[in-house]
């Protein structure tokens, strides 16, 4: 549209009020292309055949038409051009019908007692502008519509703690088809408890009257139960005039799953390369064990014992295979996925667990450690064996670097410096791995913590370790930073530390009075009982079997013992057993199913299981919720074992009828 020239559409059957109205516009120096017609039906004809670059700015529409009157008329011309403004026409005035006519859509209307053409143009103009503003507010709300339904992330508007609105996709991750079941519930319904709190405190911040962003995590329950694990960012929102809380939350649940994976690969590798390490930790005890053995065994040969000497050999075997067991532990905590939330720990332990599990091959390839640990203690929040991971990953990197630099020195000279420090001033934990080995490329330091980059040769490294030892220190909060120093590279972990200076002592004994564990050990009555107490053995492994057997019976209980499942089940229908002890992997019945079977016929029967697999570690699977599991791993010590019964007897008060377990559960 010109701006002094204006396409109208005068739709009046008086020929003497449309020839008043174009007059009047006349006299107010308005230029103007005006099309007449004096029914509805030559204005619907004349609307539906307008081509796109002769559009009708606007349209003059009395509303006594021979064929139509009234606010309907209006609706009719809106179905013929939705986009067109519209000002009413009227012979008196009605403000009742005016308003009547602005509310189904007319931009303004004019009585026909026109002052002058003054008043015609400035309504006209007025409705010419209001629709373009209201089409432009249209299309705006189109565009942000549509670009809210097709985000990849869940959009949503919450006022207090009521959903009032969800996109599509926001629909799709919390799994449901229809916005009507989600619109007007809590977010608190969708919430795992652990996440409620944090949902709680940002919603009441908002409530305060806070308006920045905010971005936390969140659980929430589809509603097929599925949990997923949303990235959420929020701000200060106004929806239909009300406080409200605009959320965009992004689906991170595979993200973190993949994540998860990448960590468990990176440890596993780490452990593959380091298996000669390992061999040899292990082979120090058994080193021991066997000499203390055969030494034993010589006494026996020569017809010499001496009951002191086997005392101390046996002491000293118990005392290695506790070394061994301790090593194994430590093992399968490290090779384990990491499920467990963040809690405080001190990291110095993380420290030297990761040198004693490198040192070894270090030497191995003439390298030293240096290890320099800060004398104040101090405190910092995830898991211990993820900063023992990303210590250990950077310690084989410096291994490996120094043995590639050096390989023509044969090493001679290789160092590797680690020290913890402690910043009090900023509260920061600083934990430095430097290196002699050459240090990094200068046009590798920016992209060595992304994934699959590796200055490794092929085939010596996955480019995996450092971006995942990057991701685990980031979540705890904190940075890792790598440069070159000197002749070599030094990554430094920098962390947020709390407790700084506070030595965080074990849990002291209680001051007086027995454990009931003590107390019944030292009640005679309680002893007597053991007798009427029925435990039955299970392992696959027979001499295990008959050790842990004879070891009951020393202590007053009446035992069972089988070597595989079936047989222990079979014995079971003869005499049951008050209390089961069965190792889980065996031939023909492992001990889950033999654990359901036992309690299809005695559901409360206390179960202890003994392993020496890391992924038996947790509790078996489907063996009843409420009736006691007892995990205990291999290596087993039997005072440990017979502590853990003695638990058991006095929480359940098996025994306390007299009548023992011999009664079978067939009967």
């Amino acid at each position: 549209m010109n701006e002094n020239r204006f396409r109208i559409l005068l739709v009046e059957d008086n020929p003497g009020d449309a020839f008043l109205v174009q007059t009047l516009l006349e006299e107010a120096g308005e230029t103007f292309d005006i099309e007449h017609r004096i029914n509805l039906a030559g204005a619907l004809e004349l609307l539906s055949h307008q081509g796109a670059d002769q559009r009708f700015d606007v349209v003059l529409l009395d509303l006594t038409l021979p064929d139509s009157s009234g606010v309907q008329t209006i609706s009719r011309i809106r179905d013929a051009d939705g986009r067109v403004p519209i000002v009413v026409l009227t012979g008196h005035k009605d403000e009742e019908l005016a308003f009547d006519a602005l509310q189904h859509g007319a931009e303004d209307y004019l009585t026909k007692e026109f002052p002058d053409g003054r008043m015609i143009r400035r309504s006209i103009r007025y409705a010419i502008e209001r629709s373009r503003s209201e089409q432009a507010l249209k299309e705006s709300e189109e565009r942000y519509r549509k670009l809210v339904e097709l985000a990849p992330e869940l959009i949503a508007v919450l006022t207090g703690d009521r959903i009032s609105y969800v996109n599509q996709q926001g629909l799709s991750i919390l799994g449901f088809e229809d916005a009507d079941t989600v619109t007007g519930i809590s977010l608190f319904d969708l919430l795992l408890p652990d996440s409620r709190e944090i949902a709680e405190e940002h919603i009441a911040r908002y409530a305060r009257g806070y308006n920045g962003r905010a971005d936390f995590v969140i659980l929430c329950r589809r509603s097929d139960g599925v949990s997923v694990e949303l990235e959420v960012s929020a701000m200060a929102f106004t929806h239909e005039g009300d406080p409200a809380m605009l959320i965009v939350a992004e689906d991170v649940t595979e993200k973190r799953k993949i994540e998860r994976q990448l960590v468990q690969t990176s440890k596993l590798a780490t452990l593959g390369e380091m298996a000669a390490s390992v061999a040899h930790e292990m082979n120090q005890p058994l080193n021991v064990i066997r000499m203390a053995a055969d030494t034993c065994a010589l006494q026996y040969e020569m017809d010499s014992v001496s009951p002191a000497f086997q005392r101390e050999k046996l002491g000293l075997i118990s005392g290695q295979t506790e070394r061994m067991a301790e090593i194994i532990r430590h093992l399968r905590v490290y090779s384990r996925p990491d499920e467990d939330d963040f809690e405080l720990f001190e990291p110095m332990q993380a420290v030297e667990r990761a040198v004693n599990m490198v040192e070894h091959d270090c030497h191995l390839a003439g390298i030293a450690v240096d290890v320099v640990i800060s004398p104040m203690p101090c405190q910092v929040s995830g898991r211990l064996v993820q900063l023992e991971q990303v210590l250990v990953n950077m310690l084989t990197n410096s291994r490996d670097a120094i043995v590639e630099s050096h390989e023509d020195f044969g090493n001679v000279g290789g160092l590797i410096r680690v020290t913890a420090t402690v910043d009090a001033e900023n509260q920061l934990l600083r934990i430095a791995v430097n290196d002699n080995g050459g240090g990094i490329p200068q046009d590798a330091i920016d992209l060595i913590f992304h994934p699959f980059f590796t200055t490794k040769d092929i085939g010596k490294g996955t480019g995996l370790g450092l971006s995942v030892s990057y991701g685990i220190v980031e979540g705890m909060g904190g940075e890792i930073e790598a440069r070159n120093e000197g002749d070599g590279a030094c990554f430094e972990i920098i962390l947020p530390a709390v407790n700084i200076g506070m030595k965080i002592e074990a849990p002291a004994p209680p001051a007086s009075g027995m454990t009931p564990r003590e107390k019944y050990h030292n009640d005679a009555a309680q002893v007597l009982r053991r007798s009427n107490i029925r435990i039955m053995v299970v392992d696959d492994e027979i001499d295990a079997m008959e050790i842990i057997s004879a070891y009951l019976e020393g202590q007053g209980y009446a035992v069972s013992a089988a070597n595989d499942g079936e047989d222990a089940l079979a014995m079971a229908g003869v005499m049951a057993p008050d209390i089961l002890i069965t190792d889980i992997r065996m031939p023909q019945m492992d001990g889950n199913q033999l654990i359901r079977a036992i309690r299809e016929r005695k559901p409360m029967i206390p179960v202890i299981v003994m392993t020496g697999h890391p992924g038996d570690a947790e509790m078996p699977l489907d063996t009843g919720e409420d009736a006691p599991v007892m995990v205990m791993a291999k290596p087993l010590d039997l005072k440990e074992l017979l502590a853990v019964i003695e638990e058991l007897v006095i929480a359940l008060d098996i025994g306390a009828s007299g009548d023992g377990g011999d009664a079978p559960l067939l009967a």
